[in-house]
C-alpha cells in the first residue's frame, strides 16, 4: 500500500518560512487518502502542551486528534478500505509522550496500537480480514462527535512503526542534489541519480519481509542540509522535486517487477498517486498476509 512520508506535514501552511525544505505532502490526511495514500507515516510531538506531530525539530500545530479525525471522517465514509497509520520518532522519546499518544487514540475508540505492549506478534500471519476486524471504527454514538451517524463501520489500524514493528530501509545517501547534477529530469546526470535512486527501490523490494514486522521502501529522495541548502538555491522544494523528477510517474511502470511490498513511501502522493493505487492493486491478491499486502 502507499504510506505518505512525513504525513502530517499535508498541514504545513505555504505561509511557513520553513515549507520549502519540510513539506513532503499537500493536503490534511483525507485529501491523502484521496489521491490513493492507504498508510501514513506520523511522528507525535508532545509539545506546547498538546499532543501534536512534527517533522525533524518542526513542529507541526495540528493536533494529533483532529490528524486522526480526518483518517477517521473518511473511513468511515469508505469502510471496505483498510487506513494503516504508523506512529514513530516520538517527539521526546519517553514513556510520557507514548502515554499521551495512546491516550489520545483510546479518546478516539481506535484499537491498541501493535507493539505498544512491546511486542509485534500480533503482525504474524495477519490477513488483511484479520487486520480489517481488529480496527473497526465504532459507529453510531461514539463516532457521533467525529463524522455523521450514517458513516461509520470503516477501519483504521494503528502500529508502532519505525525502529518497534516496521523497517524504515532509508538511505541518507539518495539525495536529489549532488556535485555533479540533480535530479529533475533534463538536469546534468539526472538520469544517473534516478537509477541510483530506483535501483535502492529495487534492492529494498527484493528483501523478504520479517513475518512480525512490515518494510517500508522509500521511494523517494532524502534531504541533507547540504542537499536542502541546494535545493533552496535552485528555487526548489521537496514537493517540486518529486515531480520534476518524475519518481511517482516512474513507478507506476515500476511497481510490476517489485518482489515484496508492504508500505511503498512517497513524497508529493497527489502527484500520480492515484495511479500508483491502481497500478499495486492490479497485483494485490485479497488474501495474502498483511505483511505482503499490495495495495
Amino acid at each position: 500500500m502507499i504510506r505518505t512520508h512525513d504525513a502530517a506535514t499535508g498541514y504545513i501552511s505555504r505561509a511557513n518560512v520553513a515549507w520549502r525544505v519540510a513539506k513532503t505532502q499537500d493536503g490534511n490526511l483525507a485529501q491523502q487518502l484521496d489521491c490513493g495514500a492507504r498508510a501514513f507515516d506520523l511522528r507525535p510531538a508532545c509539545k506546547l502542551w498538546r499532543v501534536r506531530m512534527h517533522h525533524g525539530a518542526l513542529i507541526i500545530f495540528t493536533q494529533l486528534q483532529d490528524a486522526l479525525k480526518d483518517a477517521i471522517g473518511w473511513a468511515n465514509a469508505h469502510p471496505d478500505e483498510l487506513v494503516v497509520v504508523s506512529l514513530s520518532h516520538y517527539d521526546p522519546d519517553d514513556d510520557e509522550c507514548r502515554g499521551k499518544v495512546w491516550k489520545v487514540l483510546a479518546d478516539l475508540k481506535l484499537m491498541q496500537s501493535i507493539g505498544s505492549d512491546g511486542s509485534c506478534k500480533k503482525l504474524r500471519g495477519l490477513t488483511v480480514d484479520g487486520a480489517k476486524n481488529m480496527s473497526k471504527l465504532e459507529g453510531g454514538k461514539s463516532n457521533a462527535s467525529l463524522v455523521s451517524k450514517s458513516l461509520s463501520g470503516g477501519h483504521l489500524f494503528v502500529l508502532e512503526g519505525e525502529a518497534k514493528c516496521s523497517d524504515a530501509n532509508w538511505d541518507p545517501s539518495i539525495v536529489c542534489y549532488r556535485d555533479n547534477g540533480d535530479c529533475h529530469q533534463g538536469s546534468e546526470n539526472s538520469e544517473e541519480i534516478n537509477k541510483e535512486l530506483f535501483d535502492y527501490i529495487e534492492e529494498t523490494a527484493s528483501e523478504t519481509p520479517l513475518p512480525t514486522r512490515l518494510s517500508s521502501i522509500p521511494a523517494h529522495w532524502q534531504y541533507s542540509v547540504e542537499s536542502a541548502f541546494r535545493m533552496t538555491l535552485k528555487g526548489s522544494n521537496i514537493l517540486e522535486d518529486a515531480e520534476r523528477s518524475e519518481v511517482n510517474k516512474r513507478l507506476v511502470d515500476f511497481i510490476p517487477q517489485l518482489k515484496y511490498i508492504n508500505f511503498l513511501q512517497v513524497d508529493n502522493v497527489c502527484y500520480y498517486g492515484p495511479q500508483l493505487l491502481a497500478a499495486l492493486r492490479a497485483r494485490a491478491f485479497s488474501r495474502k498476509p498483511l505483511r505482503g499486502m499490495q495495495q
